[in-house]
């Protein structure tokens, strides 16, 4: 069969993730390339097309950003992208992630005859276009931006669900609207690779591990709030940078304490070492949809303390770690009582392999859409 798969992606094949749902894209059509099915990628964004080592065929888009904004929209993207999708003629078109280019690569699915996946990247994909204001754009509102882009994006994507002929989630307690969508809901959890993570022999464990992209729906404020409370003998590694302006400012106050040490942007060779000889791993989004970051820690037996995300209540059934419900207190004590201490380490690598290997992920895929 022939899948054709729309996004930033060459970063991710190349070994440069963007962020988690383009990860997930390329790890996808990496396993069906190498299940033996012709997989391309149409990547407007990459400077050159090319052909990976698995057999993935990604295609860029020259002249993507030539033109006047606005008129070039509709002189030389929205052509030059249907054309590309077009050509491929494939069996399947998968998306992922909101873009109102979405639109396109439906319509050149229907045209073709070809089936047309949806895949959810985030638990805010299924709230309605209020709820998303009030925790994705609020914090860094612009009206130019939220009505020429962030609110086609989420148009676009909703008409989308109601249309696809699959629709995949990442866990169970990513609700779609059944009554007002025309496919099938399938749940295809996230992919790992694990085949080039380090082992560490004598793990450290000497201090909690924060990961990812600081900014207020990743719950930086809640962050801040943790370490104030957070007895000082506690250390805390963070790694990643802040995402906005208004995270910016916070992320300064927060490094100001005496138990931070703030790490930056790493490798994710340098992040997976740092992971695996943490004590746990803490989170304190708001809204998350599967954190990849969740799952490379449960690979390196290290458990999650996470204050709101309890993706299909994942903690709950198969003993991850804890999720605090909300509750910066009841997080404060966990982490100061050395509760992570007594996981059965081996439950949290069985579990990734049980349900997120990569090894597996072509034909747990295939099953799903046959």
């Amino acid at each position: 069969m022939k899948f054709c798969f729309f996004g930033n992606i060459s970063g991710a094949l190349k070994g440069k993730t963007l962020g988690g749902a383009e990860l997930q894209i390329a790890l996808l059509a990496k396993a069906l390339a190498c299940k033996g099915h012709e997989v391309v990628i149409i990547d407007p964004s990459s400077s050159e097309s090319f052909t990976t080592e698995e057999g993935i065929k990604l295609i860029n888009i020259p002249g993507w950003n030539k033109g006047r904004k606005g008129l070039r929209l509709f002189l030389n993207r929205i052509p030059a992208l249907r054309k590309a999708l077009t050509d491929q003629k494939a069996d399947y078109y998968y998306v992922r992630m909101r873009t109102y280019f979405h639109l396109l690569t439906y319509n050149v699915a229907r045209k073709l005859g070809s089936k047309f996946i949806v895949g959810l990247a985030h638990d805010i994909d299924v709230l309605s276009i209020r709820k998303k204001i009030k925790y994705k754009y609020s914090h860094n509102f612009n009206l130019f931006s939220f009505f020429t882009l962030q609110l086609p994006n989420d148009l676009v994507f909703h008409y989308l669900l109601k249309r696809a002929d699959y629709i995949t989630i990442q866990h169970t307690g990513q609700k779609v609207n059944q009554g007002a969508i025309k496919g099938k809901v399938v749940l295809f959890p996230n992919i790992i690779d694990i085949s080039n993570f380090p082992h560490i022999e004598n793990p450290s464990r000497d201090y909690f591990i924060h990961v990812g992209t600081l900014t207020m729906i990743k719950g930086v404020q809640n962050l801040f709030q943790l370490v104030n409370k957070l007895d000082k003998s506690n250390t805390i590694v963070i790694v990643g940078e802040a995402g906005d302006e208004k995270s910016s400012q916070i992320l300064k106050e927060i490094i100001k304490n005496k138990n931070i040490v703030f790490r930056g942007g790493l490798s994710h060779k340098e992040t997976i070492e740092m992971i695996a000889n943490s004590k746990a791993l803490i989170n304190t989004s708001n809204y998350e949809g599967f954190p990849n970051i969740f799952l490379e820690a449960w690979a390196t037996c290290v458990p999650v303390i996470s204050l709101k995300v309890n993706p299909g209540n994942v903690f709950n059934k198969y003993d991850l770690g804890v999720c605090c419900e909300g509750d910066l207190g009841g997080m404060k004590k966990c982490m100061e009582s050395g509760a992570m201490d007594s996981i059965d380490k081996g439950k949290l690598s069985k579990y990734v392999t049980d349900f997120h290997s990569y090894a597996t992920a072509a034909d747990r895929f295939l099953s799903l859409i046959h």
